[in-house]
């Protein structure tokens, strides 16, 4: 999914990881905070401050739990 549609799924509870994410690794939202797997919040404006350009525009997904395991 792309970069807006992966903020909607985040604000509707999903758990979304990217390629760049380690298998472990994956992100929510609270609010207009993003949740991490080990719990830290971080703003969303500081989240995509850092993740710039087209790598991040697209290529997110849902994680699940048995991608640990791959």
């Amino acid at each position: 999914m792309n970069k807006e549609e992966a903020i909607e799924a985040m604000k509707s509870g999903e758990k979304l990881t990217h390629p760049s994410f380690t298998k472990t690794e994956w992100i929510s939202m609270k609010g207009n905070d993003i949740i991490t797997e080990e719990g830290y919040t971080i703003s969303l404006d500081e989240f995509w401050y850092y993740r710039i350009g087209e790598y991040f525009e697209t290529n997110w997904y849902v994680w699940q739990k048995d991608f640990e395991l791959i």
